[in-house]
């Protein structure tokens, strides 16, 4: 994924969305850890992947807009900012989860966990404290002339 396909302009970014998305994935792989279901791990690692090339795939956060947000059960928290670094964070957990579900599936069960966990408590920051660790990321490698 080049540097220009994640950038973008300034627009509204609704957190409450943002939210959901860290809820279900910390919510999955959760329970993919405790039933050792490694395939769950690979499908969370898509449905990322999926959503940090093409917003419109992101299908937790299409679960927020289109049931959630509708049905009145979350209401949106809209901030002007830059969507790609968020874009670029899911991309990078979706990366991890990739290496993890590869170590899960050659047997290297510790590693596989330990990466799939690390998603976790990376998104759970995001989600209780509000620092995305990979839009610090982001940001870093722009400020190094690194990403554009």
């Amino acid at each position: 994924m080049s540097a220009q396909s994640l950038s973008s302009p300034p627009s509204l970014v609704d957190r409450t969305a943002l939210r959901v998305n860290q809820a279900i994935i910390i919510g999955l792989l959760v329970i993919s850890f405790v039933a050792n279901l490694p395939w769950l791990v690979a499908v969370v690692a898509v449905v990322m992947a999926l959503g940090a090339i093409t917003p419109t795939l992101a299908l937790f956060q299409r679960l927020y807009r289109d049931v959630l947000r509708p049905l009145g059960i979350l209401r949106p928290d809209l901030h002007q900012e830059d969507p790609a670094p968020h874009r670029f964070a899911q991309g990078m957990g979706a990366a991890v989860l990739v290496f993890a579900t590869l170590a899960l599936w050659l047997g290297a069960y510790l590693l596989g966990w330990a990466l799939a966990l690390l998603v976790v408590v990376l998104a759970a920051i995001n989600l209780i404290f509000g620092f995305c660790a990979g839009c610090f990321i982001f940001f870093q490698l722009q400020r190094l002339g690194l990403w554009k």
